[in-house]
Parts: structure tokens; C-alpha cells; sequence
């Protein structure tokens, strides 16, 4: 999905702070650090800094998973960068955390203001199948099979990468460079629309104080690990662009393939490594 009508009401839907929220009462401090870590990720926005402003609003839903002002924030955020992907899964992650909670009503209503929104994302259609098995397991007898209790779902981060683009003749490079301390990556995969794996290669680590070579954005610190994927003629014009690409990209950490975050550091010359790309 790229820039439809859809983005734009998006873009129209960040609700302000006032939004309902449904976190338990946890003490002044808990809401305190909520209202500091939307108001700064605010102001990083404003800065032009959507990769810190990212990380920033996924610690506020971090601490406060069920608060519906964050979580609409960051899906937004998200789907204005193009990340629908990610956007969507913002959206089934809320609802997943609604159905232990017995909350099937705010699911559901969350499932259809995501549908309009985004659209029908397979992670919304998901979404949807859970909230069915939950509406099921409303009404006792034995023509509803018993339902276990679902488990609380695990908030997984985002890893953040920049990247340049360098051109070798019929092929194109894209280096990728970050990874933090926390988050570790070892090896990077290329999907495609399908989630076929095209590609997975091993990160080559970056020492301490080893200045890599995409260009830092400003507050960000230096990356942990990089490494070179070859990509395809529609991913560098989608780029370019400014669009959404038409592959997506996972970091291996630990035993876990998870989403990054890419931030197009503008860079399409530079030294090509023959190293990464063998």
C-alpha cells in the first residue's frame, strides 16, 4: 500500500493526549513518564528525527501497553513512514493485549477503526479470527469447545538501521549499518511481497568507536553491526521515490526474526565491499 487516501487519513488521526485510556491506575510517576515520552517524541518529530521519535513512542507502549493514545500515536507514526507493515501489527498487538483482558468490545472496536485505516492487512484479518474464537468462547455449552486463556503477547522492538544505496554496474547494494547494544542483530533476510525469503546474510559486527560508513543521524548513536544486501531495480526507484519498498527486511536476534526500522541516509555512491557481498 503506498500513498492512497487511506496514509492520509492516517496522517489526520495522531489523537491528542487526552484520548481514553484503559492502563490501570499505576501512580502518578507511570503517567507522568507516558505524558514525557509522547511530548518528546513530539518534538523529535518536529526536529525532523523519526528514527529516535519511533524508539521514543515504542518505550511509552512498552510501559503502558494498553494505553490507546500511544498506540494510536505510534501506528500512525508508522504508517507515515511508510511502514504499513508495521502500522498493522501496531493494531493487532492492541487487540491482542484486549482479549486476555476479557475487553472483546474495545478489540473489536480498535480491529474496525485499524480496517479502516489501513485497510485488509492480513495481520488485521488475524486480528479478526481472534476476536471470533473470543466472541466463542463467550457462550458456555457443548457446542463451544473450551478456549484456553490466551497468553499475554510479547512487545517485540523494532531494530534500526540506516542505509545507502551504491550502484555496480546491472545491480544494486543497499548497506545496511545499526543494530544497538540491546539489539543485537546477527543476520538480515530480504522478503518479498509473498514472504519468500530471497536473501539472508551474516552481519559483520562493528567494533567500538569503529565510525561505519552511512551517514549518522543527528543523536543517534553509531551502529553495532552491517552488512550488504543485493536488491532490484523497483527497490532503488521505490526509494528514491520516497515509497514504501516493495521488499521487507528482518533482523535476526537471538533465536527471532524481527521487523527494523530503515532510515534512507540519502547515500547512493560510496565504497562497495567485496567482503559482504561474496
Amino acid at each position: 500500500m503506498s500513498d492512497d487516501l487511506r496514509l492520509r487519513a492516517i496522517g489526520g488521526a495522531n489523537p491528542p493526549d487526552s484520548v481514553e485510556s484503559i492502563e490501570p491506575a499505576q501512580g502518578e510517576m507511570h503517567r507522568s513518564d507516558l505524558d514525557a515520552l509522547k511530548d518528546g517524541a513530539a518534538m523529535l518529530i518536529q526536529a525532523g528525527n523519526r528514527v529516535a521519535a519511533l524508539a521514543v513512542m515504542w518505550s511509552a507502549v512498552a510501559i503502558a501497553p494498553t494505553d490507546l493514545g500511544a498506540h494510536r500515536r505510534l501506528a500512525a507514526m508508522l504508517a507515515n513512514a511508510g511502514d504499513i507493515d508495521g502500522a498493522a501489527n501496531e493494531y493487532a498487538r492492541y487487540i491482542e493485549f484486549m482479549l486476555p483482558l476479557g475487553d472483546v468490545g474495545r478489540a473489536t472496536m480498535e480491529l474496525a477503526y485499524g480496517a479502516k485505516v489501513l485497510g485488509g492487512h492480513p495481520s488485521l484479518r488475524e486480528a479478526a479470527e481472534k476476536i471470533v474464537t473470543a466472541v466463542r468462547a463467550l457462550v458456555p455449552g457443548d457446542a463451544v469447545a473450551a478456549t484456553p486463556t490466551l497468553p499475554l503477547p510479547r512487545l517485540l522492538p523494532k531494530v534500526p538501521f540506516r542505509f545507502c544505496v551504491h550502484d555496480d554496474g546491472d545491480r544494486h547494494w543497499m548497506q545496511l549499518e545499526g543494530g544497538t547494544t540491546e539489539l543485537v542483530p546477527s543476520a538480515v533476510r530480504l522478503l518479498d511481497r509473498n514472504d519468500e525469503v530471497i536473501e539472508t546474510r551474516k552481519f559483520i559486527p562493528l567494533a567500538a568507536g569503529q565510525k561505519g560508513h552511512a551517514k549518522i543521524v543527528e543523536g543517534e548513536p553509531n551502529g553495532v553491526a552491517w552488512v550488504v544486501l543485493g536488491v532490484t531495480d523497483e527497490v532503488v526507484a521505490a526509494l528514491d521515490a520516497g515509497k514504501p519498498s516493495p521488499y521487507r527486511v528482518e533482523a535476526k536476534v537471538g533465536d527471532e526474526w524481527i521487523s527494523t526500522v530503515l532510515v534512507d541516509t540519502g547515500c547512493r555512491i560510496g565504497r562497495r565491499s567485496k567482503v559482504a557481498v561474496s
